[in-house]
Order: structure tokens, then C-alpha cells, then sequence
């Protein structure tokens, strides 16, 4: 459902380069941004690959329903794809949860689904101004 809103803009390769300013504090210096940022779409895209690798070599290596699916040293390489896919998977978790706890109001967002209109002008401007479009737009919104 969220695959469309994480594809890859021309905005994401500015910021990607803009990271350090990010680091330091700098976030005037970025461009505007839609609902997600390049490092939100990494996570999403990164996610869902390891999510796929790890039901696929998780099926080649579940003895007891799929006993001859695969022969042995093919299960013994699954294996080790589905360890590596899982620590990825733990990497990507880890440096979310610490991306979310080092941006000031991301907590409340991913908890509540609500940002303030602060929080998305400084984050997510060029989302904020399509938002504000549609419901200018529409009066019944």
C-alpha cells in the first residue's frame, strides 16, 4: 500500500548528499521533502526485501513441512542467507529506532499517526504544502 509514497525522488539524492548537514544540525540546508525521506524509504525498501529473503530461505530450510524442497548444501546456504538476512533485519531495526528517538517528535508520530504542523514544515515541507493544496481545494475536507 506504501510502496508508491517510497519510491525514489530526485529530492532523496540531494538530501542522501546533504546527510552530514543533517548530522550537524543543518536542516535548512535540505531540500523539501514529501511524506518520506531517503533514510525512511531505505528502511522501507530494505525491510520488505529481507522480509521477502527471510520467508523464502525460512520455506528451504523448515525441515518438518518441506523436507525435500531442496537438497542439503542448497539448505545449508539458505541457512546462511537467512542468518544474514536476519541480522541486516536487526541492523535496520536498531539505527530506525535510534533515527526515531534523535528527531525530536518522531515518537509521538509513529505512536499517535499525528505530527504537528511545526514538526512537518520542519521535516516534511513539500508533504505539508500537498496537504494544505487538497484541502484548500476541497471544501468538504
Amino acid at each position: 500500500q506504501m510502496w508508491k509514497l517510497n519510491l525514489p525522488r530526485r529530492e532523496d539524492v540531494e538530501w542522501s548528499r546533504k546527510f552530514g548537514d543533517l548530522l550537524q544540525g543543518n536542516e535548512e540546508s535540505l531540500p523539501e521533502l514529501g511524506k518520506y525521506n531517503a533514510g525512511q524509504k531505505m528502511v522501507f525498501w530494505g525491510m520488505s526485501g529481507l522480509i521477502v529473503v527471510l520467508v523464502t530461505t525460512g520455506i528451504m530450510i523448515w525441515e518438518q513441512y518441506f523436507p525435500d524442497l531442496v537438497s542439503i548444501p542448497v539448505r545449508r546456504i539458505a541457512v546462511a542467507v537467512h542468518s544474514l538476512a536476519a541480522l541486516f533485519t536487526i541492523l535496520i531495526f536498531i539505527v530506525h529506532v535510534y533515527a526515531a528517538i534523535w528527531t525530536r517528535g518522531t515518537i509521538r508520530a509513529m505512536t499517535r499517526g499525528t505530527v504537528t504542523g511545526g514538526w512537518a514544515f520542519r521535516h516534511h515541507r513539500k508533504w505539508l504544502r500537498e496537504l494544505a493544496g487538497r484541502q484548500g481545494s476541497d471544501p468538504s475536507k
